[in-house]
């Protein structure tokens, strides 16, 4: 028995499409359709989805709408939104994941319909693992003793790697690696930061071209730093917080002895563009002496390993997120584990320990 799926769209072709999809996964079964939030909503008390894929743009009730009474009557139900690339839509998705929303899948744009349901096809199956991957980790949580049983489940970590001992105020920039969750993460740890935070932030958030302008604008609008989507030979200043853009890979770049954001699209790492461990790996080339502040935050994969790893051969502070925070225990786990962690916290944690790091 696999996921019960809740479909939410307003189109009729796009409700079949993706019930056809949700049916022919292994992995899932679809509970039922609704044209609408308000009819959703009756739904659900007598469906009971382990997951609702919602269309942000319906009438009767908006998608943002649904998701708020969705996730307050029934905080376990994991929703996914169904978003088009339109700005409008592209900012209330951002307002979605920021809302609760674990992640979002795109609605195809190009001409050939088959392609098209090949890519949401794809795109399925990575949010019914996602939502499997999140319930069965909360299960654990539950139920530790029956977690231990299982010595293979049990989290080993490895002697912490020995570093260069860093005191506060030894350091000359941040970076955060953040995936799945990130949108909401990110949108609560940046406004906690004081208007004098004295580092430049860059930050990798996996997510699509076009979402990631709208996702810096949000935060920006919340916050005493200015958050902006970074772009080519933007000179790093401490107080600005830069975001990669979509699609593309951002790194740090020295043009006659100025550090400024350099953009590529060269080939994907760990299936990521932009990549955290791309980032990290310019970062400890720039900065790596000079103390750098690391952030991995919540995520599936291990994107941001390696470059953690890379940094650590220098100055390197690193903070991971503690799992009972993360919407996905993926990215701070591998770091964790790998013995590369300084100190796991909770997220509403952490913007406190990288003022008390940074700020004499």
């Amino acid at each position: 028995m696999g996921l019960r799926t809740l479909i939410v769209d307003d189109t009729v072709v796009y409700r079949k499409i993706l019930s056809g999809i949700i049916e022919e996964l292994p992995d899932a079964e679809l509970a039922g359709t609704a044209p609408n939030g308000k009819i959703a909503l009756q739904k659900i008390s007598f469906t009971k989805p382990d997951l609702v894929l919602l269309d942000v743009h319906m009438p009767e009730m908006n998608g943002i709408d649904t998701l708020k009474k969705i996730k307050s009557s029934y905080p376990k139900i994991a929703v996914v939104m169904i978003s088009g690339i339109e700005t409008q839509s592209t900012k209330s998705t951002i307002e979605a994941l920021q809302s609760g929303a674990i992640d979002f899948i795109r609605k195809p744009t190009g001409k050939d319909q088959q392609k098209n349901i090949e890519e949401l096809q794809h795109n399925l199956r990575s949010v019914i693992r996602l939502v499997s991957l999140k319930q069965n980790s909360t299960l654990k949580r539950q139920n530790p003793k029956d977690e231990y049983k299982k010595e293979s489940h049990v989290p080993v970590r490895r002697s912490p790697s020995p570093v260069v001992k860093i005191h506060p105020g030894q350091f000359s920039v941040c970076c955060i690696g953040v995936s799945t969750g990130g949108p909401e993460a990110l949108g609560k740890l940046i406004p906690m930061l004081p208007s004098n935070f004295p580092l430049p932030i860059l930050v990798v958030q996996h997510m699509p071209p076009l979402f990631t302008k709208s996702l810096a604008e949000s935060i920006s609008r919340k916050s005493n730093l200015r958050v902006v989507e970074a772009s080519q030979k933007d000179p790093i200043q401490k107080g600005i917080v830069y975001i990669a853009p979509g699609g593309k890979h951002m790194i740090v770049r020295n043009i006659n002895d100025a550090l400024v954001i350099g953009l590529n699209e060269e080939p994907p790492e760990n299936s990521c563009r932009p990549s955290v461990d791309v980032l990290f790996r310019s970062v400890a080339a720039n900065y790596g002496n000079q103390g750098v502040l690391a952030l991995i935050l919540t995520g599936m994969g291990n994107d941001g390993l390696n470059g953690v790893r890379s940094l650590k051969r220098q100055k390197c502070y690193c903070i991971t997120q503690s799992e009972s925070s993360c919407i996905v225990y993926g990215m701070p786990r591998s770091v964790y584990e790998a013995g590369l962690s300084d100190i796991s916290l909770p997220l509403d944690q952490i913007a406190s320990e990288m003022v008390k790091f940074t700020m004499k």
